[in-house]
This record gives structure tokens, C-alpha cells and sequence, in this order.
């Protein structure tokens, strides 16, 4: 293997400027040396020092730790020595190997020179090397000879180690208790662009390949396996403590997650009308971070490929990669501005208006070289005092400080990610600046604790389980926010699990001489991560769609539609896992003499009976309006059947058909595209629904637009069906009443918790009646079109009462929305008889 194939991601480096151990310079095919041995006790788990360990009860050798080795050049300080086996080892910007704390070298090796160049060769810490600086306390332009043994030695940047520790703690403990925006997930996507942009800079400037096949394979065979056991185990943990509800969602995610596509997915579900809960958690969701991360990590190295040309005709490739991400940069953050103020929620999970934060760390990746060489930056082992010590410590500190008051000072939650994010941002950048301080004081001594080493081996690990932990838990326990104790709880599991995680899965993987060895193997273990996560999430559903244990027809009826249960009944149909299918769907694409002669955003057109011009209809339904007109569609049907009639679906959710009234934004031209249909096809019947209900209160009313509508049919010679609207909920009916029979108790215990009184839901009489009243204008034939009420309160709120169940069916699917089973079976016979008294 090449050193061009074995550069490390940026999920690799971490805090990673450098890491230990050396490589074999006699070898002219570049062999390594020889693998680690796994770590056999805690102690190598944690942040075993660089030499021999002192004694565990050596207090101050647990706080302090160890110290860095030398460097000042951008190749040392942002992937330290071209060693091979270490750039395997050394990870990414949320979990340093082991490597990098000194856990996988062999003890007999410690003492061994670190010159990774032959006598005369440029090193990479070689200031006259490619990508080398220099600089002194006192002369920006000269750096003293230091100890070859030293200088050539990698650099380890604890500082930056701890960084993400503090990031990673402020994501959890901010989900845990605060339920805030840490930024931390910011502070991520900036460390993950800056070593990323070293990896390739260095790699362009010593003459390497950029290897971005091998790259990729590298990084993802890191990152997919432990994430595809986390997502097993959330899998295993939905299935025995989350409602069935939430299962289809969960098993969407898990896939979204393990192809990196989590959220565009989340994006997807926000501007979902048909999408349960979209704004939601679901114990996957925080793996949308990642997947702007992996989608980064595919196109960013691609950039590179731009100056290769540059570089090998050994001009500076920092200038124009600069410029390069200035541009995108600014357009991403322009376009993160507009977004976040016009659609936050769609925003957030964006890459595009992430990408301006990945840039960030790109640049100050490019220009760390200068800013060291001005302010006369060294690491520890230079055995010299920085410049500037003591705006060092101050500005170290202040970054911390701001990125704490970030989300306690400052509640960014509806900010993010626009301009705002510059907040964590500059906080991070602050403290990479700062570097070493030479004072004890400083907060680069602080985070380069052992206990902060030990956050930053685990970090990865802990993002991927904390969230799964707290979400699980507050379904179980019923809670929005874990309490103190039970947070601690929480805290303490979640860290527990991710140590067990990097110990028996990550490590192992990372470690793996074999699977680096070839890049089909490489290749097998992403694909076997991702296939994992397919046959868990797909078999489940294979064997919940198998089971069939609630039946969807009549005849499984258990108890009259009209009366709440006392007692549980033996199923409540549908399952929680089937309200995807309680949508109303016509089987045939509009086609035929049906066919609109053109389309309209967001109306899917369809129809009952196949769109052959032979079929014979006697007569043409057309359903229009809101998503509140189409939940009657299966009312519709045994009629439609019996009549041979011809049902057509051109509903518009989210947009009532209210022709004659001003509209604007989304329902802009609907009702002149229905008038245009219904002109062209000529239907015998129009069903709308004509009034409209508030969730809040009793408030009930026919909008404008409602009675020009149903006159312009009127005088079209078409009989319309003017439904009464249904009510409406502040909250998931269905989630409500599921939760309390899930926990033991009754559909009248979920009735008096969930339902309410039809006074407090409906007007006390229907406002379309004056609608009856309606006839065509000019002159009657006597076959005169006619208008014909629904209204179905009283099945739907039986006894003046408006319940999440009744008998053994759930009434509602959501907030506002019926079950189709509801309206098959309680619904559809009263429309039946409705219709067969109309003319």
C-alpha cells in the first residue's frame, strides 16, 4: 500500500496533529511496522502516556498527562508524520484512535528514535520541506535547531483532543437537561474540514498521490461499522420500548442513516404533509449530522483534484484553494442566511447551507502556517516559550467561554445554522489558534486532562449512542426532559455503552491490519456495515407485513363503532406500524377520458376504474379540495361499485377548493385547475368539504369562497356533495390514546384523557345548511343540479362525544386526519344511505 492510499480522513485526526511511532525509511516499498497489540485493560483505554506509565496513584499524573511531541508546521499540526501505520490508526474529528493517546505502540518501542527520514532528508516537521514554517519568540523568519529525535516526532495537539470532548459534552448534556442547540455539532463539522484540508494539502505538497478511492474506503470502513451496531441496537430498543407508531419511521432512519442520506430524509419528512410527527424525534434523528459529515467527506477531497496539475509543477496549491473556498464558502453561508429565515426546519438539516462551516475549517487549515510564523507559535517539545503567551491563554479561554454560552446565554435553537453558527465557530477557531500558551493556566493545559483524552477516544461512540439512550428512556418513562438523577443516569449508560462500543467494535475494525491490507476487503466491510442495517430494518418489516395481525375489513369487527370500550379490546385496529396505509388511495393513475390535459403541482391525480375508453361508467364522482375532502373517499366507494360508477381523486392536500376567493403562495391556482378539469370531463357528482374547524376551540366556519364554489358548480350542471369539515386536534389523536392503552389502560380512560365533548370541537349547528338552499342561475329544466349536505358529526362524535376510539377502532390517525378503517366501517354506510336518497 501506498503512503498515498493511507492518509488519514478527517474523521481520523481528531485532535491528531501528529501521532506516535515511526517508519521504516530502508524499505523501498514503504513497509510498515508492525501492528499494535489490542489494549488489555482500561488503562490503555484511557490516555496511557507517550513513556512508561507512572503510578496510578500518582494523582497528578492522571490530571496533567502527557505532553505533545514538537512541531510548528502545517504538516505536523494537522496529521503529524507520513507514517503508515499511525495515518491508519489516527481517526477523525470525533474519535481519536488510540494511537493518538499512546495506547497502541509497543512498550519496547518507546525509546526508539522518532527520525521518520533518512540522515539530510526533509521531514515532514522539516521547516524547509514542503508545507514547512518556521518561526521564534523572536524572529518570526528563523527556527533554532531542536533535537532531530524530537523535531521529526509527531505532534499530538491535546488541546484539540479535549476540544472535542467539550464539543461532545456540550451535545449530550444540552439533550439531556437543556434541550437546546450546543453547537457543538458545529464544532465537529469545522474540526472535521480542517484536518480533512490537511490530509490533502499535505498529501499535494510532498509529491503524493491524493488517493481519494482509497480515502473514502478508508474513512467509511471507520465510521460504518460501529454506527450499523448502534443502529441494530436502536432497532432492538424501538421494537421493545417505543410504540408501533413510531416503528415505520425508525426503520426508515435506520437505512437513511447507514446510507448517509439521514437528513435528506429528515428534509423530506419536514415538508411531508402525508409524514407522521415530522418535527418529532426519533432515536435515529441525530444521525443527521453525520450524514452532512459523510456527504462532506465524498465531495471535499474532490476539490484537491483541481490543483494537482499546480502542484506537481511545484507551485503553492494554498492560494487558489483558498480562493476556492472563499466562493463556496460564501455562497453556502448566503444561501444558509435565506434558508434558515424561510425555512429553518428544512435548513437545519441541509448540507448546502452547512457547507459555508466546513469551509471555515478548510480555510483556517490553509492559513494556520501564517498565523503561526506572525505570532511565533511552538508546541512543547520545541523546549521554547511561545509569543503572545498571555493573549494565548485569554483567547484559549475565551473560545471555551463562548462556546459554553452558546445555547445557555444564547438560545440559537430557531438560529441555526445561518450567520449564528459563526458563534461555535469562531469559539473553535479560537482555541486552534491559541495552541500551546506555555501557561498552566491556560485552557490548553486544562484539555489536555486525561479525563478530557478519555471523552475524546469515546466521542465518536458516545454521539452515536447518547441520543438513542435518551430518547428510549423518556418513551419509557413518559418524561420531555430527564430530571437531574436520571439524566445523570442517562449520561453515565450512555458513556458506559461507548466505551464498550470503541472497545469491542471500533478499535477492533480501526486496528485491523487485514482489512486495510486490500481495498475490496475495505470495500466488504462498508457494504456488510449497510447490509446489516438493510435485512434488520427490511426483515422487521417483512415480518410485521407476514404477521397481518390486524385485519383491515369489516369483518374482523369486534365491538360497535359507536360506544367506547371499557375494557381493552383484544386489538385496536390498525397497528401503530400500519397508519401508513390508513391513507385514502384511489388504485389507477388518472388516464382515459379522465386524464387532466395538464398537470398542477402537488395534485396527483387518480381514479377508481381503469382509464380504457371501453369501460363503461354510468356516472362520474370527482373528489376535490383538501386532504379533508379525500379521507372520504372510501365512504364514496361501495356506491361508486354499485353504480359502476367512476371515482376520481384531484385533491390538493393542505389547499380547500374555494373558487372566487383570493389566494396566494401554495393554493394559487388550484380552483381555476379544478374548474378547467371539471369543464373538461363534465362529472355527475363534486364531493368538497365546505366548512373548517380550529383545533383550539368551537370554532366553526364556511370560508370565503366556499358558496361561489359550490354555485359555480351549481351552474355547471353539477350535483355537489358538501361535506362538513371533521374535528381538529392540538395534539396526535392516535399517539395520545396509544400511549394509554400501551401503559394498561382503556379506551374510555384514553377517551377522557385524549377526547373531548363535540361543544368543544364542532359550532353547535352546521354552518354549510344556507348552502342547501343554493340553486343553478337561469332558468330550471327540472333536472337542475342540487346540492346534497354531509355531515357526519354525529357518527364521528357519537353521543356528543368525540373520542381517539371507538368500539376497536382508532377514529384518528393523527391530529385531524380519520383512519380509512374508521370511515370503511362507521362512515361509509351512512353515506350509502345518504346517497341512495339523493337523486
Amino acid at each position: 500500500m501506498s503512503d498515498g492510499d493511507a492518509a488519514a480522513s478527517p474523521w481520523e485526526q481528531a485532535a491528531l496533529d501528529g501521532a506516535e511511532g515511526t517508519r521504516s525509511t530502508g524499505d523501498a516499498e514503504g513497509t510498515e511496522n508492525p501492528a499494535p497489540p489490542l489494549a488489555d485493560d482500561l488503562e490503555d483505554w484511557t490516555q496511557e502516556p507517550a513513556t512508561a506509565a507512572p503510578s496510578r496513584s500518582d494523582v497528578s499524573a492522571w490530571i496533567a498527562g502527557p505532553l505533545p511531541t514538537t512541531t510548528s508546521s502545517l504538516d505536523d499540526w494537522l496529521q503529524g508524520p507520513i507514517e503508515l501505520h499511525v495515518e491508519r490508526e489516527a481517526e477523525d474529528a470525533w474519535s481519536t484512535a488510540d494511537s493518538v493517546t499512546g495506547t497502541w505502540r509497543p512498550r519496547a518501542e518507546r525509546g526508539r528514535s522518532r527520525s521518520s527520514q533518512p540522515d539530510g532528508a526533509a521531514g515532514p516537521a522539516d521547516p524547509t520541506g514542503p508545507g514547512g514554517s518556521a518561526g521564534t519568540a523572536d524572529s518570526p523568519g528563523a527556527r533554532p535547531e531542536v533535537d532531530d529525535a524530537r523535531r521529526s516526532g509527531p505532534v499530538f495537539r491535546h488541546e484539540l483532543h479535549g476540544l472535542r470532548a467539550v464539543a461532545l459534552g456540550l451535545v449530550a448534556i444540552y439533550h439531556i437537561w437543556l434541550g437546546r442547540v450546543s453547537g457543538g455539532v458545529d464544532v465537529f463539522l469545522f474540526l472535521s474540514a480542517f484536518f480533512l484540508t490537511g490530509t490533502f494539502v499535505r498529501r499535494l505538497e510532498s509529491g503524493r498521490p491524493l488517493g481519494i478511492p482509497r480515502y473514502w474506503l478508508h474513512t467509511f470502513k471507520r465510521l460504518l461499522p460501529p454506527a450499523a451496531v448502534t443502529i441494530l441496537l436502536t432497532l432492538v430498543g424501538t421494537a421493545a420500548f417505543l410504540p408501533s407508531s413510531l416503528w415505520p419511521t425508525v426503520m426508515q432512519e435506520a437505512v437513511a442513516s447507514a446510507a448517509y442520506v439521514q437528513n435528506s430524509l429528515l428534509v423530506f419528512l419536514q415538508v411531508d404533509y402525508h409524514a407522521r410527527d415530522a418535527g418529532g424525534a426519533s432515536p435515529l434523528q441525530h444521525f443527521w449530522s453525520l450524514s452532512v459529515q459523510g456527504q462532506a467527506f465524498v465531495v471535499w477531497p474532490l476539490l484537491f483534484l483541481l490543483v494537482v496539475r499546480r502542484a506537481r509543477r511545484g507551485k503553492s496549491v494554498r492560494r487558489p484553494l483558498i480562493v476556492l473556498v472563499l466562493l463556496i464558502g460564501a455562497a453556502s453561508l448566503t444561501w444558509s442566511v435565506i434558508t434558515t429565515q424561510t425555512q429553518q426546519q428544512v435548513a437545519y438539516f441541509d448540507t448546502a447551507a452547512r457547507l459555508w462551516e466546513f469551509a471555515a475549517g478548510s480555510l483556517l487549515a490553509l492559513a494556520l502556517p501564517v498565523i503561526d510564523r506572525i505570532t511565533g507559535a511552538h508546541r512543547p517539545e520545541d523546549g521554547l516559550p511561545p509569543r503572545l503567551r498571555l493573549a494565548r491563554a485569554l483567547t484559549g479561554w475565551a473560545g471555551i467561554a463562548a462556546l459554553l454560552a452558546c445555547g445557555i446565554v444564547l438560545d440559537v435553537s430557531t438560529m441555526f445554522p445561518g450567520w449564528i453558527a459563526i458563534v461555535p465557530l469562531a469559539a473553535a477557531g479560537a482555541v486552534v489558534v491559541a495552541g500551546h500558551s506555555g501557561h498552566r493556566w491556560g485552557i490548553d493545559a486544562l484539555l489536555s486532562t486525561r479525563p478530557a483524552a478519555f471523552v475524546g477516544d469515546i466521542s465518536y461512540a458516545l454521539y452515536l449512542v447518547h441520543w438513542p439512550v435518551l430518547v428510549l428512556w423518556l418513551h419509557h418513562s413518559g418524561q420531555q426532559r430527564a430530571g437531574l438523577l436520571d439524566g445523570l443516569v442517562v449520561l453515565a449508560g450512555s458513556v458506559l455503552l461507548a466505551w464498550l462500543v470503541t472497545r469491542a467494535v471500533d478499535a477492533p475494525v480501526r486496528r485491523s491490519r487485514w482489512l486495510e491490507a486490500r481495498p475490496w476487503r475495505a470495500l466488504t466491510a462498508i457494504a456488510a456495515s449497510f447490509a446489516l442495517v438493510l435485512a434488520g430494518a427490511g426483515g422487521w418489516w417483512l415480518v410485521l407485513n407476514q404477521q397481518s395481525p390486524q385485519e383491515t375489513t369489516a369483518s374482523a369487527q369486534d365491538l360497535p363503532t359507536d360506544e367506547v370500550a371499557t375494557t381493552v379490546p383484544t386489538v385496536i385496529r390498525p397497528a401503530g406500524w400500519q397508519l401508513g396505509s390508513q391513507w385514502p388511495d384511489l388504485p389507477q393513475r388518472c388516464a382515459g377520458p379522465w386524464a387532466p390535459s395538464v398537470s398542477f403541482p402537488h395534485v396527483t391525480c387518480q381514479q377508481l376504474l381503469p382509464g380504457d375508453t371501453d369501460v363503461d361508467t354510468s356516472e362520474t364522482i370527482v373528489v376535490v379540495g383538501s386532504s379533508h375532502s379525500r379521507q372520504y373517499i372510501p365512504a364514496l366507494l361501495p356506491t361508486a361499485e354499485a353504480r359502476g360508477a367512476q371515482v376520481v381523486n384531484l385533491t390538493m392536500d393542505g389547499c380547500q377548493f374555494l373558487a372566487g376567493a383570493e389566494r396566494d403562495g401554495y393554493c394559487a391556482g388550484y380552483d381555476e385547475y379544478v374548474l378547467s378539469y371539471v369543464d373538461s370531463i363534465h362529472p355527475d357528482t363534486v364531493l368538497t368539504t365546505v366548512t373548517l374547524t380550529d383545533a383550539g376551540s368551537a370554532e366553526e366556519t364556511l370560508p370565503d369562497g366556499a358558496a361561489s364554489s359550490v354555485q359555480a358548480l351549481l351552474d355547471r350542471g353539477i350535483d355537489v356533495i358538501a361535506a362538513r369539515d371533521t374535528p381538529r386536534w392540538e395534539s396526535d389523536q392516535f399517539q395520545c390514546a396509544e400511549e394509554i392503552i400501551d401503559g394498561g389502560g382503556t379506551p374510555a380512560e384514553a377517551d377522557e384523557t385524549c377526547g373531548a365533548d363535540a361543544s368543544q370541537k364542532l359550532a353547535a349547528s352546521n354552518p354549510a345548511t344556507p348552502l342547501a338552499d343554493l340553486v343553478p342561475a337561469g332558468p330550471g329544466d327540472g333536472t337542475a343540479a342540487e346540492v346534497t349536505l354531509l355531515d357526519l358529526s354525529t357518527q364521528i362524535c357519537p353521543e356528543g362525544r368525540c373520542s381517539p376510539v371507538l368500539g376497536d377502532v382508532s377514529v384518528y390517525m393523527d391530529d385531524d386526519h380519520l383512519t380509512r378503517l374508521f370511515v370503511e366501517e362507521t362512515l361509509a354506510p351512512r353515506v350509502t344511505e345518504l346517497l341512495a336518497n339523493s337523486r
